[in-house]
């Protein structure tokens, strides 16, 4: 009887092991479905950050400037340094910032448009004369006017671009194939819109 009851334990301590066995292994076989799989995307918490993040400040490669003065609220003449990546000339040059359009100083009619003088105020407020602007170039670097096509950040690290643009001192300005950072522009003016900031708020059919 004893040795019946001996037998009978280890059967169940053998059915016990076995299905131990069989939890342990079908767990760590979802665990590397789940996660472990080869291709399998990142999580969010760890995906790397979208291209279209809005810019933090210099990127690398970017090249200093001398800021002579604020033509009107999207371009400025500057001088570098020393001839670099984006400006290749000791001598100055206007620039026209990417992505945004400015009201003009000079209308059809020849008087300024509705908050370009605004627009030009809030420019020399970001990049006043004789302050230093770090240039980006995008796949074009010239307008049809010669001036050099540019993102521009401050020293400090603002996005001279997407700051006028969140302002509501300039309107969006989408032209291919120069687009690298034009979703952050979008939805800075699209804010602006909404909040009727600016332009938005005081030029609206004007």
């Amino acid at each position: 009887m004893a040795r019946t009851r001996q037998t009978g334990r280890k059967r169940e301590y053998r059915a016990t092991l076995f299905w131990l066995v069989v939890l342990v292994l079908a767990a760590g076989g979802w665990l590397w479905y789940a996660y472990g799989r080869p291709g399998t995307p990142p999580s969010a918490a760890t995906a790397s950050p979208s291209p279209s993040a809005r810019p933090t400040g210099p990127p690398a490669g970017a090249q200093p400037v001398r800021v002579d003065f604020p033509l009107d609220g999207d371009s400025l003449q500057v001088t570098a340094d020393q001839p670099g990546p984006v400006i290749d000339v000791t001598e100055p040059v206007q620039v026209r910032l990417l992505g945004i359009d400015a009201p003009e100083l000079h209308g059809a009619d020849g008087s300024p448009q509705c908050w370009a003088d605004t627009a030009r105020a809030e420019l020399r407020r970001l990049a006043p004369n004789g302050s230093r602007l770090w240039l980006l170039p995008d796949e074009q670097r010239l307008d049809p006017y010669g001036r050099r096509l540019v993102y521009a950040w401050t020293t400090d690290g603002r996005f001279v671009n997407g700051e006028l643009a969140a302002r509501g001192a300039v309107r969006e300005l989408a032209i291919r194939p120069n687009l690298a950072f034009q979703q952050d522009l979008h939805d800075a003016v699209e804010q602006a819109r909404t909040e009727r900031r600016g332009l938005w708020g005081s030029c609206v059919g004007r």
